[in-house]
C-alpha cells in the first residue's frame, strides 16, 4: 500500500494535498453570492438528463423566491430599498423557470443577474409592451457589462416596477 511505502506521517500531508488539488480542479470553488449569479450560473444547472436540470432549476428558483419571501418579511427595507419580492408576483416556479431559460438563450444576457433576469420575465409575462421590456432589457445589459453596478440595478428596478401596477 501507498502509505507503507511513504510511511504514515509523510502519506497523511501527501493525501491532503492531493485531495486539495482535486477539489480545486473538480470545481468545488464557491459559488459567487447570490446577487452575482447570472446566466452563467443559470446555464451550470444544466446537468444530467433533462428531468433533472428541470428539478434542479425548479428548486433553485423556489429557493430565490424563499429567500425574498423571507428578506421582505424580516429585514427592515429603507426607504430607497427595493423589494425584490414584487419580481415573483403572480407568476409560478415554471414560469419563472422556462422565461430564465429563454432569456439566458441569448448570450447578450448572460451576465444579467438571475434576480434582475426574473423582473424582465415578470415584465414579459405582463403583457407590457415590447419596447418598454426591451429597454428594461437594455438597461440591466448596459448596467452589467462591466460587473455589477448595484446602484444602477435599483435605480433599473425603481422605474420597472411601476410597469406592474
Amino acid at each position: 500500500m501507498a502509505f507503507m511505502k511513504l510511511g504514515v506521517r509523510k502519506f497523511i500531508p501527501a493525501l491532503g494535498l492531493a485531495l486539495c488539488a482535486f477539489f480545486v480542479r473538480t470545481g468545488f470553488a464557491q459559488e459567487p453570492p447570490i446577487g452575482a449569479q447570472n446566466g452563467v450560473t443559470w446555464r451550470d444547472l444544466n446537468v444530467g438528463t433533462q428531468a433533472e436540470t428541470v428539478t434542479r432549476k425548479t428548486f433553485y428558483v423556489d429557493g430565490l423566491y424563499n429567500m425574498s419571501v423571507f428578506w421582505s418579511q424580516h429585514a427592515q427595507l429603507k426607504d430607497d430599498a427595493v423589494d425584490y419580492n414584487d419580481a415573483f408576483i403572480g407568476m409560478n416556479v415554471g414560469e419563472i423557470r422556462d422565461g430564465l431559460d429563454s432569456l439566458y438563450a441569448d448570450s447578450k444576457n448572460l451576465y444579467i443577474p438571475i434576480i434582475d433576469a426574473i423582473l424582465i420575465v415578470r415584465l414579459q409575462n405582463a403583457q407590457i409592451g415590447h419596447a418598454k421590456v426591451d429597454q428594461v432589457l437594455k438597461e440591466f445589459r448596459a448596467a452589467t457589462i462591466n460587473g455589477i453596478n448595484p446602484e444602477q440595478e435599483n435605480k433599473i428596478w425603481k422605474a420597472a416596477l411601476p410597469l406592474l401596477r
